[in-house]
């Protein structure tokens, strides 16, 4: 039985066991549904025209494949490495480490559009700058990018609590608009017309849509990472990933109806108003749109922050594994003494991704990054996510010849469905003649895939025995100990 017994490679087992609510929470709150709502909706309403809700439903369904497809593989082994470990499981630690590089780099893309974003947010419409402010706007950036990090470093209780908070504000404030619109039946009544498919234009127009939706579920896996500092990780760990997508898919189909509702089944009214729920709420609450707007503002600012902060806790935990398993330099691994929270590897998630954010300013508006990096960089999670359900469905045939006997259902047909769900947002990076900027992005989408092999190719020549030591120290003791089929070093 193999054992990890250096101090700075154990696992993160000092702080206090999370239970079912403490684990399932940074996946709810990563996924942002009040943020994916407020400003995906109309984008998704452009495509699909009054259908937002249709497209939200088969998304959830599609998506709750690749849920069921992680939460098979954490019952097997619960792990702070998370997909890393499920690929390397299968494919060997050299595959795992260019998906690992891949996904990371591809988080931190994502969030640098998002941080600089949330800076000039602030600036405009909490400060209520106008005219040149890009000074302010970093300096705004810089701030907000500490404060997110600072409940990471302080430790994972702490980090739950606050993401807890945040969340049932979102959630609350989103209910309450839900329920008003819906009770009154929106503006002509409520229809089936929003669940069924478009005619005319929409009816192509839609799967463009759908690339949307699947984004909007990004983050669900926060919970993966979790596993070894979580009370019966194999129990708690498949049904928070799994939950974090129904519950989210949930508030998605209903919110998006109410929006719908709202606007008399009008997809092209919902496109065209640039605050579409406050609108609603004003509306349906008799609330006057002064006054309803800076409530959205602050309900928006809510739900990115506990984003951030359930990505920062998930993200750090990947690469402390990583780190802990040789994969990328020893220093990440390096936990806090007071707190034994994985801190150097939380700043090296959160500072690249302010420097590509402040770096963007320079060259493009922050409304021009806040589209253009998250599309790239969410290219490299849906990949993670893409080989993960494969390793899966071939992880089934490793497990079969060993004796070990898994349901053919959740481990070959489930994943095949996450995979043509996931081959929708693949193609919308990787199709030509996009326009403007967005020309770069199938050459910038594939740079990103050979960066994480180059990265693979110098260790696997510099540093061999890591790549054949990692699947075991990547996987933590505590996990080896029940695994069924437990890897050697």
């Amino acid at each position: 039985m193999t054992t990890i017994a250096s101090p700075d490679t154990s696992p993160i087992l000092n702080s206090k066991k999370l239970g079912l609510l403490g684990v399932i929470m940074p996946g709810l709150a990563q996924i942002a549904p009040a943020f994916n709502l407020f400003f995906t909706t109309g984008v998704i309403a452009v495509y699909a025209g009054a259908a937002v809700p249709l497209v939200f439903l088969i998304s959830t369904v599609g998506f709750l494949a690749t849920g069921l497809s992680l939460a098979q593989f954490s019952s097997v082994y619960p792990s702070s490495g998370s997909f890393v470990t499920y690929i390397s499981r299968t494919f060997g630690a050299a595959a795992g480490t260019a998906t690992g590089v891949i996904t990371i780099v591809g988080y931190i893309v994502t969030f640098a559009g998002i941080y600089i974003y949330v800076g000039d947010y602030i600036v405009t419409t909490v400060f209520q700058v106008t005219g040149a402010h890009t000074a302010l706007t970093i300096i705004t950036t810089i701030v907000y990018g500490i404060i997110v990090t600072v409940p990471v470093i302080i430790g994972l209780q702490f980090g739950v609590r606050v993401t807890i908070v945040l969340y049932l504000i979102e959630v609350v404030v989103l209910l309450v608009i839900m329920i008003a619109v819906l009770s009154q039946g929106g503006t002509h009544g409520l229809t089936a017309a929003p669940f069924t498919w478009p005619s005319g234009a929409s009816a192509t127009n839609i799967f463009v849509a759908f690339s949307l939706a699947v984004v909007a579920f990004g983050g669900f896996e926060a919970s993966a990472p979790l596993a070894e500092e979580t009370s019966n990780p194999r129990r708690n760990v498949p049904i928070a990933l799994v939950g974090s997508v129904l519950i989210s898919g949930i508030i998605y189909v209903f919110g998006s109806w109410a929006a719908v509702a709202a606007f008399g089944n009008n997809g092209t009214a919902l496109s065209k108003d640039g605050n579409p729920f406050a609108t609603a709420a004003s509306q349906f609450l008799h609330i006057a749109l002064p006054v309803m707007v800076p409530i959205l503002a602050t309900v928006f600012l809510v739900s990115v922050t506990s984003s951030y902060i359930a990505a920062n806790t998930q993200t750090a935990r990947v690469i402390f594994a990583g780190a802990r398993g040789g994969l990328w330099p020893k220093g990440l691994s390096t936990m806090q003494k007071r707190f034994k929270t994985p801190w150097t590897a939380a700043i090296a998630f959160v500072a690249p991704s302010i420097v590509i954010g402040v770096l963007s300013t320079i060259f493009t508006a922050p409304g021009t990054a806040v589209g253009f990096l998250p599309t790239l960089g969410i290219f490299g999670v849906v990949v993670m996510y893409t080989v993960t359900n494969v390793a899966l469905f071939v992880q089934y045939f490793r497990l079969r010849a060993k004796g070990v006997r898994k349901n053919p259902f959740l481990w070959l047909v489930v994943p095949v469905i996450g995979v043509l769900v996931l081959a929708i947002p693949i193609w919308g990076n990787l199709r030509p003649f996009q326009g403007g900027a967005f020309d770069w992005l199938p050459l910038l989408s594939i740079g990103l895939i050979v960066l994480g092999v180059i990265y693979t190719v110098v260790l696997a020549v510099t540093r061999p025995s890591v790549l054949r030591n990692a699947p075991a120290l990547l996987e933590g003791e505590e996990s080896i100990h029940t695994d069924p089929v437990p890897p050697t070093v």
